[in-house]
């Protein structure tokens, strides 16, 4: 069995763990109307070294910063693999963030680039335009979503169909470097950016372990933004470094949550421990 190099670097450990059990399937993002998406950690490493490339291509690299816009999508995974492995700054920002307030935290966490979804295409090239030193590096079109404006943009769907990568030259095997910023809601005033380092992710699988005690027989869902710390830390964090299976929704929706077949995400539930369920009251109550 292979290990990983630096235990505890996310990199590191999704790279071993997609060459133990590559079609695993740790992680399914449900849409609604619309085919889920299931992750295997094959999927994750592949294309998660395409992104890292994609950043080092657009010269964000160690203590680079680059911005994601969009809902839950397996985009998000792949970008903080690719973080992870560059050392690069990942910002994950609330997809209802718009105008003054996203130039704002563009220009407060330095970002280089943006990769989005095409149905904030609109919201994004709006502020962009004025921000020169802000690329847009990666428009990803999902089912669903319109196509106008992105003709001209690099599509991650086309970069994904791609040949596989190695990982890049430049990688980061420092483990306490900044990965993630998190901007806090700005009720009070200007958001405010959290940095997170990476040593600080691997924590949250002793978290699960040993406070909430999850088990391999576990399902994990949430419903909450994936740019906030509670779907990381409760639920995506400990479902891809602990190989327990979780559910994400692209977008939480309470009318429908019990409304699933026994293999997604009514049997992810039913089988939960009662700790689990924290995390789906505070996305009910959210």
């Amino acid at each position: 069995m292979a290990e990983p190099k630096i235990p505890g670097h996310i990199a590191y450990e999704l790279d071993s763990k997609a060459e133990n059990h590559p079609d695993f399937a740790v992680v399914t993002f449900e849409n609604g109307n619309y085919p889920e998406e299931v992750l295997t950690y094959s999927d994750i490493v592949i294309r998660g070294r395409k992104i890292a490339h994609l950043l080092v291509r657009n010269g964000i690299g160690k203590g680079d910063a680059f911005a994601l816009i969009m809902r839950n999508h397996p985009e998000y995974v792949y970008a903080l693999y690719a973080a992870t492995l560059t050392g690069a700054v990942m910002i994950p920002v609330d997809s209802r963030v718009r105008g003054d307030r996203l130039k704002y935290m563009l220009k407060d966490s330095k970002a280089k680039g943006v990769i989005f979804t095409s149905e904030f295409t609109d919201n994004v090239m709006n502020v962009v335009k004025d921000l020169p030193d802000v690329a847009v590096i990666g428009v990803s079109f999902k089912p669903g979503m319109e196509r106008d404006g992105i003709d001209s943009l690099p599509l991650l769907n086309d970069i994904f169909e791609g040949p596989e990568l190695p990982p890049p030259d430049q990688r980061n095997d420092d483990i306490a470097v900044p990965i993630e910023i998190i901007y806090t809601s700005g009720t009070t005033g200007d958001p405010k950016g959290v940095v997170v380092k990476g040593n600080r992710l691997g924590t949250y699988s002793q978290l699960a372990l040993f406070i909430w005690q999850y088990t391999p027989a576990d399902r994990l869902y949430t419903g909450l933004s994936l740019t906030h710390g509670n779907a990381q830390a409760v639920t995506l964090m400990p479902s891809l470094l602990l190989s327990i299976p979780s559910v994400v929704s692209v977008k939480f929706t309470k009318s429908r949550i019990w409304d699933r077949d026994k293999n997604s995400l009514f049997r992810s539930l039913s089988i939960a421990r009662p700790v689990l369920c924290v995390n789906i009251f505070v996305a009910t109550i959210c």
